[in-house]
């Protein structure tokens, strides 16, 4: 027997429409996570920026109390702007080492200690989100600097009459990280 369907029987499948809306929907979901992927990259580069320095801050803490335990805190102030990065048991894998003049870096994402400024310094990747008073590349400079008690209170450190307590790792100019959706 001989079947002639009233109607064509519709083969599966999408329409035009359908795959239109699909790619539509595919393509803003992405550009959501891609938008959220770049955050995390930010967040992630700024996270690093403090683990280095909780790191050398504790390793500083450490070079103090041997020297305590030494009965040596009189070589303390010896360690105000040496290269934090001694401080550290292993320097961090995008350390470039002491560079006598910044104008030789041209990378970011590293850190390195500039010995004509005594700083130890990072250049940002993500700089279009960081603001910093520094003109050129965007960055965070950092120094040892001696804690005392300032006793006379002539801001100054006066061996003999001021006692020092520690060191600390000091940024040399504000910054702030700004982000994208913020």
């Amino acid at each position: 027997m001989n079947r002639h369907p009233r109607c064509p029987s519709r083969q599966p499948g999408f329409t035009l429409l359908e795959l239109v809306l699909v790619v539509l929907i595919i393509s803003i979901m992405g550009l959501i996570a891609i938008d959220r992927l770049f955050e995390y990259r930010i967040d992630a580069e700024r996270a690093m920026i403090q683990t280095v320095t909780g790191n050398i801050r504790s390793g500083l803490g450490m070079a103090i109390a041997e020297r305590v335990a030494r009965d040596r805190i009189d070589t303390v102030n010896d360690l105000e702007h040496t290269n934090p990065v001694e401080f550290l048991s292993q320097p961090p894998n995008n350390y470039l080492g002491e560079i006598d003049n910044e104008s030789q870096v041209n990378e970011e994402g590293v850190w390195y200690f500039d010995t004509s400024e005594s700083a130890l310094v990072y250049r940002v990747r993500f700089g279009d989100y960081f603001n910093t008073p520094l003109s050129g590349a965007p960055r965070v400079r950092y120094r040892i600097q001696l804690v005392y008690n300032d006793n006379n209170r002539n801001n100054r450190l006066d061996p003999g009459t001021d006692d020092v307590t520690g060191l600390d790792l000091v940024t040399l100019e504000d910054y702030e990280w700004e982000f994208p959706n913020e």
